[in-house]
């Protein structure tokens, strides 16, 4: 689409310097003055794992729609991802899936993706920001309170040490992360609750980063395997940069991963697929094994929301938290911040950003559907999981269940199958045309008896 240049404001300020923050800054440079970018962490100078960011050492993946929306926003990202080390990994040749006990063929599916850690996907799109001249990021910056007057966000309190200070704009966009700050902030301010969608879902990993050993110096090869319910335990390998692998073990509930080597890579050979635990045995351990814990899953549904003052923006998990598993949280804050930028653009002059929410909130809150139903059937799958369970939910199941075999047999619903998990399509792919009959057959198929093509 044509990229409107209408100035619509002097300032906007953006809260949060995560990918949903980063991202959200390059959605609206073309449109104000100067952006200012705020953070209470102090931002590292190079590829580091961040204070402020719990689970920045664990195993991060960038699905391939994020990855277009990231080079859509800031053209030449993914050059960028290759030159600081990312691996490139194509599935005709370096995907092992097992999935509930049973392996996907090794097809190619039209596109690869790229394995690097947090820090680095990080700081690479950092960098890039802080390459647009009216940008500019300040660290060590907290957000207090938010001011409001007459229904419209004007202004943020901070304070920097023991410096505070008022933060105006034309424009607030809050990208700060699962922490509550904003539903919490227009409580206490007496704009009573924002309507919510919570799942109890208990998921606990454990993450190591190790140095490969010669045999699989190399290696692109990426290694998930995933339970099948009630069945809670899980693995992932992906290797990054540097030639180097993060591996992360998990499950549900009560079953924790163990944080000594020993006893990971003994859970690593409790997995159905060995093909983790075989590539550990004998890899480095290059620091401390970490743990990390997500209790609930929760979409705060702002765009329902009576009293969300004007001009002001959520996005990525401050909308939306989802089971980390999936890997959906940088693609769905990068995949906001350019329904944010398509927004802007739809405006005609300034006076149209109190109407700014209307224009945003469809397709952001659209792909956060998508994100949150496909992670949520899953969790709803577990009896431990408590939440309001959707009346369709058990068609839900039979559905995914139903592609998941049909997935295995033919490759064109392979191909849809991973087209719509990396947002490249939507979920009512599924149900149009051929592959839907494809699928719709392994509805009432013995699993066991129909032979794969």
């Amino acid at each position: 689409m044509a990229r409107s240049v209408n100035r619509l404001g002097a300032r906007a300020v953006v809260m949060g310097a995560g990918i949903g923050g980063l991202t959200a800054a390059a959605a609206v440079a073309p449109f104000f003055d100067h952006i200012t970018v705020l953070d209470g962490d102090e931002l590292p100078e190079k590829a580091e794992t961040r204070k402020a960011v719990a689970q920045g050492q664990h195993l991060h993946t960038l699905l391939k729609g994020g990855e277009l929306f990231i080079e859509d926003l800031l053209p030449g990202t993914r050059a960028k991802f290759l030159a600081a080390g990312a691996c490139e990994m194509n599935h005709d040749e370096n995907f092992l899936i097992c999935d509930r006990g049973h392996f996907y063929p090794q097809r190619d599916i039209g596109f690869s993706q790229l394995g690097l850690s947090r820090p680095v996907f990080e700081d690479v799109v950092r960098r890039q920001i802080k390459g647009i001249a009216n940008v500019t990021i300040r660290d060590r910056t907290s957000v207090n309170s938010l001011i409001i007057e007459n229904g419209s966000l004007i202004g943020l309190r901070t304070s920097d040490g023991d410096k505070e200070r008022v933060e105006k704009a034309d424009l607030f966009v809050l990208a700060c992360g699962r922490n509550n700050f904003l539903a919490a902030a227009l409580m206490r301010g007496g704009f009573g609750s924002v309507p919510a969608t919570k799942l109890t879902i208990e998921v606990h990993y454990t993450t190591g980063r190790f140095a490969k050993p010669p045999r699989f110096k190399g290696e692109s090869n990426f290694l998930i395997c995933f339970p099948k319910p009630p069945e809670i335990a899980l693995g992932l390998l992906t290797p990054i940069e540097n030639d180097e692998w993060i591996v992360t073990l998990g499950g549900r509930f009560d079953q924790r991963a163990p944080r000594d080597l020993e006893g990971f890579r003994a859970f690593a050979s409790s997995l159905t697929a060995t093909d983790i635990a075989e590539r550990i045995c004998d890899a480095t351990l290059l620091q401390p094994l970490c743990a990390y814990r997500m209790n609930s899953a929760i979409w705060y549904h702002y765009d329902r929301y009576k009293n969300l003052p004007r001009r002001l923006i959520p996005l990525g998990d401050c909308i939306s938290s989802f089971n980390p598993t999936f890997a959906q949280g940088m693609t769905v804050a990068a995949g906001h911040a350019v329904a944010l930028r398509d927004a802007l653009a739809r405006l005609g002059d300034a006076g149209e950003l109190n109407c700014l929410a209307d224009a945003y909130f469809p397709p952001a809150m659209k792909l956060t559907g998508q994100a949150w139903n496909g992670a949520a059937t899953v969790d709803m799958e577990y009896e431990q999981t408590s939440g309001e369970r959707p009346s369709e939910h058990h068609k839900a199941v039979a559905w995914m269940e139903a592609m998941r075999r049909a997935a295995r047999r033919h490759a064109d619903v392979q191909r849809l199958r991973m087209e719509i998990g990396h947002f490249l399509k939507p979920p009512s792919a599924s149900r149009d045309g051929p592959i839907s009959k494809l699928i719709a057959e392994e509805l009432t198929a013995d699993p066991d008896s129909r032979p794969a093509r």
